[in-house]
């Protein structure tokens, strides 16, 4: 099994997300969002949980509910070019099923 990135070394304050010709199309190919969303998740209510590493890319996954917005889920990978200050985020989309109720329950948590 693969190991995860350390999200302690992300710049979690500056240049997050890692965004590049190769994964722009796909990452913004569904629903409505768009570059602005991923800050807007990371700066609303968000928290980091581990995703499902035998489901795909994803070694966290970043949820928070932007004004407006359901939840919202973006899968982070590790940085295409090696740099461990940046996480690549690989889609954005309305959080469902286990993550939705992960997050409901930190959110409580946090009450």
């Amino acid at each position: 099994m693969r190991r995860r990135f350390d999200p302690n070394l992300l710049d979690w304050e500056g240049e997050l997300f890692e965004i590049d010709t190769a994964n722009r199309p796909h990452l913004f190919s569904h629903e409505h969002y768009g570059e602005q969303d991923l800050d807007d998740v990371l700066e609303h209510d968000s928290v980091l949980l581990e995703a499902d590493l035998t489901k795909g890319d994803a070694d966290w996954l970043l949820v928070g509910q932007p004004p407006g917005e359901p939840p919202l889920v973006v899968p982070l990978a590790p940085s295409n070019y090696g740099n461990v200050r940046q996480a690549r985020p690989i889609g954005i989309y309305t959080a469902e099923g286990d993550d939705l109720k992960r997050y409901q329950a930190w959110r409580e948590e946090q009450r």
